[in-house]
């Protein structure tokens, strides 16, 4: 999208380029404009002008890639679902803790994260970094990956860990992201929007395989799952004292079970598509009792009535007592490492770092 052209006069003749747009009008894609190509020709500017190009921001609630490469396949996945594809999810964060996975994020803007306060609980902290725009956390990271440091914890004030009450929290990063086709934010949903019984929604995370094995995938999840609505959750679990289901929570899942989060998709986002396409943020992994048993739906953290402490927080210039100081060599995930274990001949940083300058 372009507007603003405005040209102005320039004193010399530099090398410019020309930019090339073509769509593909045939694309199955949903969104068009996620598919553009682009192709540059070297050139010269002869009139001694250049037009100044202003772009609009990336809008919310885009996948790039729509299609859903599982929908016809039995897997056993996230549990239940199956890999997403690259680009499927680009508001999904991987949070590390001291350089070790714990918990899922969803990016809201280019400076904050959405995740779940028990994520967070007596770790405030500790050095915590985002992975933006990864689809496989064990191999070497792809060209749009991107990582951040995270120099924020704001927990919800009144979150409780036994109960999972307010289980929500807001992560600033220490500098803003690059938004593009492979990250950008989430729509936040509207304030009359709660998230409606039997609606499907969709589920993505690194968790757990399975509920009786610590098997965790290489590559992101996701899974479909209908939405539960917060006075129906409560019929389902009247007798079940596990679940304490209060008016902040909803649920999803299916009676049957076999299709559900599990350990390590915390903080990751329960996203349902609007009627204009754009994907919202209806809730975060919160709990559950195990992994997609029958008739144990997971819950979710409803977004909708926070959106007021969103905004507050966001709009908080305060910059928190920033992350820890690692007396050694910190490794792009976080983990410190003392001075006794770099140049050691043994490579523990996923890019070298701490063998590099070493003779």
């Amino acid at each position: 999208r372009q507007k603003d052209i405005t040209p102005r006069s320039i004193s010399s003749t530099p090398v410019y380029y020309e930019l090339a747009l073509s769509s593909d009008r045939n694309s199955s894609y949903s969104h068009r404009a996620a598919r553009e190509k682009f192709s540059f020709q070297k050139t010269t500017c002869l009139e001694k002008e250049v037009a100044e190009i202003k772009c609009s921001g990336l809008e919310c609630g885009i996948r790039p890639e729509a299609s859903i490469p599982w929908a016809n396949e039995r897997r056993s996945r996230i549990v239940g679902g199956g890999n997403a594809g690259p680009g499927a999810c680009p508001w999904q964060a991987a949070l590390y803790k001291e350089g070790e996975f714990q918990c899922g994020a969803t990016l809201i803007s280019d400076t904050w994260l959405l995740s779940a306060g028990h994520c967070f609980y007596n770790a405030q902290s500790d050095y915590w970094v985002a992975r933006l725009g990864a689809l496989r956390r064990g191999t070497p990271p792809a060209p749009y990956e991107q990582l951040r440091t995270i120099s924020q914890i704001v927990l919800h004030p009144e979150y409780q860990d036994q109960g999972f009450i307010n289980d929500i929290s807001l992560l600033k990063m220490a500098e803003p992201i690059a938004l593009t086709t492979y990250v950008r934010p989430i729509c936040l949903p509207s304030p009359s929007r709660e998230p409606k019984d039997g609606a499907m929604c969709t589920v993505v995370g690194w968790g757990q395989l399975f509920e009786v094995a610590r098997v965790f995938p290489d590559t992101l999840q996701e899974v479909q799952l209908p939405v539960i609505s917060t006075a129906e959750c409560r019929k389902r679990t009247v007798f079940l004292p596990l679940y304490k289901v209060t008016d902040n929570m909803f649920c999803a899942g299916y009676e049957r079970g076999g299709r559900d989060a599990c350990l390590g998709d915390s903080g990751g986002p329960l996203m349902c598509q609007e009627n204009d396409g754009r994907w919202s943020l209806a809730g975060v992994t919160s709990n559950g009792y195990g992994c997609a048993r029958a008739n144990r739906p997971g819950v979710y953290t409803k977004v909708v009535n926070y959106l007021p402490w969103v905004e507050k927080v966001m709009k908080n210039e305060d910059p928190g007592p920033g992350p820890p100081v690692c007396q050694g060599h910190r490794c792009p995930l976080g983990e410190c490492l003392p001075p006794a274990r770099l140049c050691n001949g043994f490579i523990e940083c996923r890019d070298s770092s701490d063998e590099r300058g070493c003779w």
